[in-house]
């Protein structure tokens, strides 16, 4: 019941705190708008997040088999009784009931790569449209029963520190990323001049939309980018050929 009440708390917070919250633009608003435009703007929210979300899901598997070989001074994982592996269901179950405690994390966990993925968490529902306070619990939500009490559940019991701070701190640098990724954007991908950087920061900022956006998978489920244009020659009433811009809506 803990768990279920810090949810309804979090995002009643934030959704008080956001009395309006607006839609990303399109490109018809550019002339009004004093902030950069999205790039990309899913033509299905919904399925966009849900296939972010399994992105997510793979990359954490990766994640998890990363801190499996890390010292485990500084993972706070039993790398031997995780080789138990006819046990962990037991040992889940287990943990799951005797948290969340606080824990004794190392503070680079603690404070930089959780906060990191509750941004990158974040960043999914905000790309595709929803609000920040939508985003938030997003966060939350997938922090806490995706990982906290999901995968994690596997190796620690559950902490107050991973509950709290991955989805408050991760949403606080969330809206900094999304932001921010708009900037770098509209500069045609460039920071400081650098296309490189540029690239290398939109990565860092939102792997998992990376993975979506360019590498195709957004279109191999169906999602298609609303503000894509494309152009074409068509012939015209005067027996020649006009150049047309479509604008996909």
């Amino acid at each position: 019941m803990k768990i279920w009440k810090l949810c309804i708390a979090f995002w009643a917070i934030f959704c008080l705190a956001s009395a309006q919250t607006h839609e990303p633009p399109s490109f018809y608003e550019l002339n009004e708008q004093p902030n950069p435009v999205p790039a990309y703007v899913p033509d299905n929210g919904a399925r966009y997040v849900l296939g972010s979300t399994a992105v997510m899901f793979a990359g954490s598997l990766a994640v998890t088999g990363i801190f499996y070989f890390l010292p485990s001074n500084f993972t706070g994982w039993d790398r031997k009784e995780l080789s138990d592996i006819a046990g962990l269901g037991d040992r889940w179950k287990e943990r799951v009931r005797s948290g969340p405690v606080v824990d004794n994390d190392d503070l680079f966990l603690n404070w930089v790569t959780h906060p990191y993925w509750g941004a990158v968490y974040y960043m999914q529902p905000r790309v595709a449209g929803y609000s920040w306070a939508e985003s938030v619990l997003f966060s939350f939500v997938a922090s806490a029963f995706f990982w906290e009490y999901g995968i994690e559940s596997f190796a620690e019991i559950p902490s107050w520190q991973d509950l709290v701070i991955t989805p408050a701190i991760g949403s606080i640098f969330g809206e900094l990323f999304y932001r921010g990724s708009l900037a770098i954007e509209a500069n045609q991908r460039t920071v400081l001049g650098s296309r490189i950087l540029g690239e290398a920061m939109l990565i860092a900022m939102d792997p998992l939309g990376v993975a979506m956006q360019r590498w195709g998978l957004a279109e191999l489920l169906g999602i298609h980018n609303k503000q894509q244009t494309t152009s074409c020659i068509v012939p015209n009433d005067k027996g020649g050929a006009s150049l047309a811009l479509l604008v996909r809506f």
